[in-house]
C-alpha cells in the first residue's frame, strides 16, 4: 500500500506537468510560427516481488516525465498586407542575430529598422545573402531633390544594381544582416533608336487654290473711251494643274485707292484677252494693273505626323515629331514624302536643330530609299529605322517597316529603345527567398536572399523564448539543403504571409481532459492508499 501511495504521487506530478504543457500550448494558439510540444511519459524502475513463477512478479513505482517533444508540423498560412512578412512552407528556420550569436525561428514577421536593416519584432537582424552587384552611386541635384521629397530628408547617394541579375545564396557561415534601403534608384537608359512601321496615308484630294502671277509681263492698254485692254499668256508659268479654261483675275487700282477686279478665261494656248472693258469704279487716268492670280484645281495630300517619346541621359523626357508631306505633282511612279523632324521638350520648346529628309516608295508601296536616318536630340543623334529597302530577291523587304500601300487604312506603330529612370515602388519576397525590389519603371532587382537553416535533429534545438531556438550538441550543426538549381529543397517561401501556430485546439482540449482525468485518478489512488494505511493503523487484535 505504501507503493500505491508513492505511485499516486508520481502520477499526480506527471499529469500536472502534462496539464501545464498543454495550457502553454493553448496560450500560444495565436503566436506566429509557434510549434506546440508533446509530453512523453515513462515508467520508473521496478522491484521483483517473486520469482516462483514462469514470469517474474514485478511491481512498478509509477510514472515520470520522459521528454518534451516539439512538434514541427506545418502551421496554416495567413495572408497579411506587410511586404516584408514571409512564411516558410516546409521544413527549416529563419536565422536571426543580435550580434552575439545566431538563433533560429519560424516567425517571419519582419520589418526594416531606422537604418534600413531587416529585423524581427525583437530587433534581431534577419540573416541572408546580399546581392553582390549592388553599388552606391552619386545622385544629380534633380534626383536628389526628388528623393528628398519622397523620404522627407536629403540624400545624395543611392543604391542601384542590374535588373534581372540573379545570384546564389552564400555558405552557412557567411550569412549576414539583410539591408532593404529606400534610396534605391535605376538610372535612365537613353533612347538611341526609333523604329516606325506601318502604312502611311496615300490619299489625295483636289481643291481650288489661287496662284499669283507676275502682272508686269501682261499688256495693259488704256483706251480713249475710258476702257482698258489686257492681254497676254501664262504658257511659260510653272503652275501645277494649270489648264485651258482656268480663270485669271486682275486687280486694277487708282491713286485714290479704289480698285476693280476683271477676269478672263485661258484658251487652248493658255492665252487670254480682255478687250475694251469699261472701268466704272476707278479713275481711268490714274488706273494701273496692280496684281493678278490664277485659280486652279490642285491635287493636295493630307499631312501626316510621326511622333516618339525620347528618354534623355539626365532622365528627362523629350519628344520628336516628324511632319510628312506628300510631294506633288508625283514624279514618275514613285511616291515621295518630304520629312521634317524636330525635337521638343515637355513644354513644347524646340531642342536642337531641324532635320529634313526624303522618303521614297515605289508604285507598289515598298520603301526604296530614305534620307531621314537620325534626328538631333540636343547634340545627341537618335537613329531612325524605317525598315529594309525593297529587294526583289529578299521576301518582305520594303514592307517590314514603313510602307505606303494604296487603298489600305493608314496606321503607323512606334517603337523606341531606352527606359526611364526608376524609383523604388515596393518590396516582395519570391518563393525561393529572394527579396525583390520593384521600381516605378517596371524593372526589378534582386536585393537579397533569405537563409533557410535545417538541422539533422530539430527536436534537439533549445527553446530560448520569444519564439527563438538555439543550437545544441543534440541538434547538430545548421546546414543548407539545396537542389541542383541552387535553391532550398526542403521548403518554399511565401511573401506577405505568416505561418500561424500549429496548435489544434480540439486536440489540445482533448488532451487536457484526458490528463485531468488521469490527474483525478492518481489523486484518488493517493486517497485510497491513505485510507488503507489508516485502517491498518487502527486494526486491533
Amino acid at each position: 500500500m505504501f507503493t500505491a501511495f508513492y505511485n499516486g504521487v508520481n502520477g499526480v506530478k506527471s499529469q500536472s506537468y502534462g496539464i501545464d504543457n498543454t495550457a502553454h500550448n493553448i496560450s500560444n494558439v495565436n503566436t506566429v510560427g509557434f510549434k506546440y510540444s508533446d509530453v512523453a511519459f515513462k515508467d520508473v524502475f521496478y522491484s521483483t516481488i517473486t520469482t516462483q513463477s514462469y514470469n517474474k512478479g514485478q511491481g512498478g513505482y509509477g510514472s515520470v516525465v520522459g521528454a518534451t517533444n516539439d512538434i514541427f508540423e506545418q502551421g496554416p498560412l495567413i495572408a497579411t498586407e506587410n511586404e516584408f512578412d514571409v512564411a516558410i512552407a516546409g521544413k527549416g528556420f529563419f536565422g536571426v542575430s543580435n550580434g552575439n550569436g545566431v538563433y533560429y525561428t519560424r516567425n517571419g514577421a519582419f520589418k526594416p529598422d531606422a537604418n534600413g536593416n531587416l529585423v524581427d519584432s525583437n530587433g534581431n537582424y534577419i540573416l541572408g545573402t546580399m546581392n553582390p552587384s549592388l553599388k552606391e552611386i552619386q545622385l544629380s541635384d534633380r534626383v536628389s531633390n526628388m528623393f528628398g521629397q519622397q523620404l522627407g530628408q536629403k540624400v545624395t547617394t543611392a543604391w542601384t544594381g542590374a535588373p534581372g541579375q540573379n545570384f546564389q545564396i552564400g555558405g552557412v557561415n557567411t550569412q549576414g544582416p539583410i539591408s532593404v534601403p529606400k534610396n534605391l534608384y535605376l538610372p535612365p537608359q537613353p533612347t538611341q533608336n526609333i523604329t516606325w512601321s506601318g502604312n502611311l496615308d496615300t490619299s489625295t484630294k483636289t481643291e481650288a487654290v489661287n496662284v499669283d502671277v507676275d502682272s508686269s509681263r501682261f499688256n495693259f492698254i488704256k483706251n480713249g473711251d475710258g476702257s482698258v485692254k489686257i492681254s497676254g499668256s501664262v504658257e511659260d508659268e510653272q503652275i501645277y494643274g494649270l489648264k485651258p479654261g482656268d480663270t485669271i483675275y486682275f486687280k486694277i487700282k487708282d491713286e485714290r485707292g479704289a480698285s476693280q477686279t476683271l477676269q478672263a478665261t485661258l484658251d487652248e494656248n493658255l492665252a487670254f484677252s480682255i478687250d475694251n472693258q469699261t472701268l466704272n469704279k476707278v479713275d481711268i487716268e490714274t488706273a494701273r494693273l496692280e496684281s493678278s492670280h490664277i485659280s486652279v484645281e490642285k491635287e493636295v495630300a493630307d499631312s501626316s505626323e510621326l511622333s516618339a517619346k525620347l528618354i534623355n541621359p539626365d532622365g528627362s523626357i523629350s519628344w520628336v515629331k516628324v511632319k510628312l508631306d506628300r510631294v506633288l505633282p508625283q514624279n514618275g511612279t514613285n511616291l515621295e514624302y518630304k520629312a521634317v523632324a524636330q525635337v521638343y521638350d515637355n513644354n513644347g520648346n524646340k531642342i536642337g536643330g531641324t532635320t529634313e529628309g526624303l522618303i521614297t516608295f515605289n508604285e507598289a508601296g515598298a520603301l526604296v530609299s530614305n534620307t531621314l536616318t537620325s534626328v538631333d536630340n540636343n547634340g545627341t543623334r537618335v537613329s531612325i529605322n524605317l525598315g529594309s529597302y525593297y529587294d526583289p530577291n529578299i521576301p518582305n523587304s520594303g514592307y517590314d517597316g514603313l510602307h505606303a500601300l494604296k487603298n489600305k487604312q493608314p496606321s503607323v506603330h512606334t517603337k523606341t529603345d531606352g527606359k526611364g529612370e526608376g524609383f523604388l515602388n515596393n518590396y516582395s519576397v519570391n518563393s525561393d527567398g529572394t527579396i525583390m525590389a520593384t521600381f516605378t519603371n517596371g524593372d526589378q532587382i534582386a536585393i537579397a536572399k533569405l537563409a533557410l537553416y535545417n538541422f539533422i535533429n530539430e527536436q534537439g534545438l533549445e527553446k530560448l523564448g520569444e519564439n527563438l531556438y538555439g543550437q545544441t550538441g543534440n541538434s547538430g550543426e545548421p546546414t543548407f539543403l539545396l537542389n541542383t538549381n541552387g535553391n532550398f529543397s526542403t521548403a518554399t517561401f511565401k511573401g506577405s504571409y505568416l505561418e500561424q501556430s500549429n496548435v489544434d485546439l480540439s486536440v489540445a482540449f482533448t488532451n487536457l481532459i484526458t490528463m485531468q482525468k488521469a490527474y483525478d485518478s492518481s489523486s484518488k489512488s493517493i486517497t485510497t492508499a491513505d485510507q488503507m494505511i489508516q485502517k491498518a493503523i487502527n486494526m486491533k487484535r
